[in-house]
């Protein structure tokens, strides 16, 4: 059979199964011809594929997702390794691959548009898990049964990739969209049922006991509480509670006194002052000035006959009380000096008329009746009246 240059896919897989690692085993001494016969068609496709060096600028997003489904332009380190298994027995016995992506993944000219975030990573999946199982048969199995191991012992660290907006080389961009994908799986995996327990048990907050209730206000007090600071406390709380009761007795008080009307009670008008045989002639007795306001005079210096009369002690100028002068037998006003005889006839000062008399008269009993409510001035003429005075 005609040898046959391999597929971009059969590559990736070859290169994954660490077949270059070692170009020189890898390709018998007898098949340097036919390596070199499949170089041209290598070239092609590596040509196919652009690279910033062909295009002399950086390359878009949408042209390194195009290289990365075309395989991107192999590496001149790699391509001894290309070419030493395509010229291996397992390479032949292999049916050639079409060429370019499966046709179920979405590529901007199936749809007609670019491709979203979610659609540049199933195609990346796709393309790193599905090419190789696509592109090969259970013939080429047993070449390379031994791979694993030589892949597991000649793996390298895991370099770090770039952002990936700075990502030029096509197959970088695969790897970093890879990485992207399985790290999002990873994280949306259900965490086993150990792991489970233990994020659990470690976001736990620890159970704190709370504080047992106080026995109350009496637990807590002391000997100098009880003898010093609870009596003076609560001698201000007795004073506070008096001193209210007291302003609120008061208020009571007024309140019931403001219902009752303000009147003042008047003594009695009447008054009785004894028998005439208790008075003596030409004598004023005092004894009823200061509570009742009159003397009581017995004379016979009126009218010649022998009377008893009430003179009200008031002087008939400004009001002030005159006093009796028994040596003088006359009522001097201290005031302004006014001067009234024993009958009360005004004779010095400014008195303007003389003294005023109240009405007497005898009761039943023989008593001598004083009368104030019934008043008789002399200048009028009343002192004539008999009412103004008693025959003794």
């Amino acid at each position: 059979m005609a040898n046959k240059p391999m597929t971009t896919a059969e590559k990736l897989a070859a290169a994954r199964a660490g077949a270059a690692a070692k170009p020189a085993e890898s390709a018998p001494a007898s098949q340097p011809a036919e390596a070199e016969a499949s170089a041209p068609a290598a070239h092609v496709e590596a040509a196919a594929a652009p690279t910033p060096a062909s295009l002399g600028r950086p390359l878009t997003l949408a042209e390194k997702l195009a290289a990365a489904r075309a395989g991107g332009a192999p590496k001149p380190a790699a391509a001894p390794a290309a070419k030493a298994v395509a010229s291996s027995p397992a390479a032949e016995s292999a049916p050639a691959a079409p060429a370019g992506p499966p046709p179920d993944i979405p590529t901007p000219e199936k749809l007609g548009r670019p491709l979203t975030i979610a659609e540049k990573l199933a195609a990346a999946r796709m393309m790193s898990g599905s090419a190789p199982a696509a592109g090969a048969k259970p013939a080429a199995k047993p070449a390379a049964a031994g791979a694993p191991k030589a892949a597991a012992a000649a793996k390298p660290a895991a370099r770090e990739l770039p952002p990936l907006d700075k990502i030029s080389d096509p197959k970088d961009l695969a790897e970093a969209l890879r990485q992207t994908a399985q790290k999002k799986i990873a994280e949306s995996a259900p965490p086993p049922p150990a792991a489970k327990a233990g994020a659990k048990a470690k976001d736990a907050k620890p159970q704190t006991v709370p504080p047992k209730p106080s026995k109350g206000l009496l637990s807590k007090l002391t000997r100098r509480d009880v003898t010093i600071h609870i009596p003076a406390n609560l001698a201000w709380v007795i004073a506070g509670w008096v001193a209210f009761n007291a302003g609120m007795t008061a208020l009571t008080v007024m309140t019931v006194r403001f219902l009752f009307p303000n009147v003042l009670a008047e003594p009695p008008s009447t008054v009785k002052i004894g028998y005439p045989t208790d008075y003596e002639k030409e004598d004023v007795n005092e004894r009823f000035k200061a509570e009742w306001g009159f003397w009581v005079v017995r004379s016979t210096k009126v009218n010649g006959v022998d009377e008893i009369y009430a003179l009200q002690s008031i002087c008939t100028h400004l009001g002030c009380p005159p006093n009796w002068l028994a040596a003088e037998q006359k009522f001097k006003c201290p005031c302004h000096g006014s001067g009234f005889y024993i009958s009360g006839i005004n004779f010095e000062g400014p008195a303007p008329r003389p003294l005023e008399r109240f009405k007497v008269t005898v009761a039943d009993d023989g008593q001598i009746v004083v009368d104030k409510s019934q008043k008789f001035q002399q200048e009028l003429g009343q002192w004539s009246d008999p009412d103004s005075f008693i025959v003794a």
